[in-house]
């Protein structure tokens, strides 16, 4: 098994960050996992002076079957439960009294850049929870889930040959192809977000999230997406929203909504985008 341990930037409440890779995950992807790790986090010490304050436990597996069974024994899933999460999700994150919990699968044929956004997404919320509360950061969902990506593509960029731009074109070829597209108002709230994903499918849900806040990040720079978060102990989201980005909510949902539906056109023949569904840990 390989173990890492990362200490925690200065002025951390934890000790460190300890990472196990269970028999089957190859070498190179753990190191890479763990570059992403240690890169993530410095992101947050270096923009914002920021730590996480509890310890964190990282367990990555090489299958289903690994998976399954530390559903089962960290998680405290039930046999049937964790057969059927096994099958369906990439990853499962805890966020526990001493501990943040996370587990990654690393199948052999996942990429690199997909590894390390997966890693680097789950980490983001952590920061977000710590800074303003989960009930707070799930009132704008898109922006929360948004956000958790775009900074997890700015480690990708920084660690591979992925670029923004190459993101940002496939996100929007992934939106072309939904039958239905929600509008950015229907994805505020946990319980909108779950009917629109219900409704439209999880993936469109998704690259809709991440593509307005590409806009965001265009506009103003990856970095000051964070700021929101800082800002919504004080405010509303709407008014925190105002104050981070210096535009109004509900004109900016508004004009994505618009720029988007302009560019639901179909791919010209034999155009195609294939991805492993994107799907974060779940808490």
């Amino acid at each position: 098994m390989l173990t890492a341990l990362l200490l925690l930037p200065a002025g951390a409440g934890a000790n460190g960050i300890k990472i196990d890779a269970r028999p089957g995950v190859s070498s190179t992807h753990f190191k890479y996992i763990t570059l992403a790790i240690n890169n993530i986090t410095r992101f947050f010490s270096d923009n914002y002076k920021l730590a996480l304050q509890k310890k964190m436990r990282i367990i990555i597996v090489p299958d289903d079957k690994t998976y399954e069974s530390i559903l089962i024994s960290e998680f405290g899933f039930n046999p049937v439960e964790a057969r059927k999460d096994a099958r369906h999700t990439a990853g499962r994150a805890h966020d526990g009294k001493t501990e943040y919990l996370l587990m990654l699968k690393a199948q052999a044929s996942d990429s690199m850049p997909w590894l390390i956004e997966l890693a680097c997404h789950e980490i983001v919320h952590w920061y977000q929870f710590q800074v303003a509360g989960v009930k707070k950061v799930h009132e704008l969902k898109w922006l929360a889930e948004g956000s958790a990506t775009v900074i997890a593509y700015q480690i990708v960029q920084s660690m591979t040959d992925s670029t923004m731009e190459q993101y940002f074109k496939k996100n929007l070829a992934a939106l072309k192809q939904g039958k239905q597209v929600p509008s950015l108002k229907e994805l505020r709230s946990p319980k909108d977000w779950k009917a629109a994903s219900d409704r439209c499918g999880p993936y469109v849900v998704y690259r809709k999230a991440i593509l307005a806040v590409q806009e965001l990040a265009r506009q103003q720079g990856v970095e000051a997406l964070f700021n929101y978060f800082l800002n919504l102990p004080q405010y509303p989201p709407a008014q925190a929203f105002e104050r981070t980005f210096g535009l109004n909510l509900q004109r900016f949902e508004a004009d994505m909504d618009q720029k988007f539906r302009r560019q639901q056109t179909k791919l010209a023949p034999g155009a195609h985008f294939s991805r492993r569904p994107y799907s974060p840990p779940v808490l």
